[in-house]
């Protein structure tokens, strides 16, 4: 299973995330303060991108795609 989110720093002094803004992506950040951690994904070009929770923290973020007719 490939990973398609992907880790992000969080600067642990002032508890804040950088990161740049792609031209032509769709891009989804998730911060969990719960679990102290920040991920990046790309969105699908066309249907669903979830984030899921369980218990008040991110459990995982779901991808649904389809296609144009």
């Amino acid at each position: 299973m490939s990973k398609r989110a992907q880790e992000l720093q969080i600067d642990i002094d002032n508890m804040t995330i950088s990161h740049p803004v792609v031209p032509g992506k769709v891009l989804v950040i998730v911060i969990d303060g719960v679990q102290g951690k920040a991920k990046v994904a790309e969105a699908v070009e066309h249907g669903f991108t979830i984030v899921e929770t369980a218990k008040g923290k991110t459990a995982r973020i779901k991808f649904e795609e389809s296609e144009l007719f």
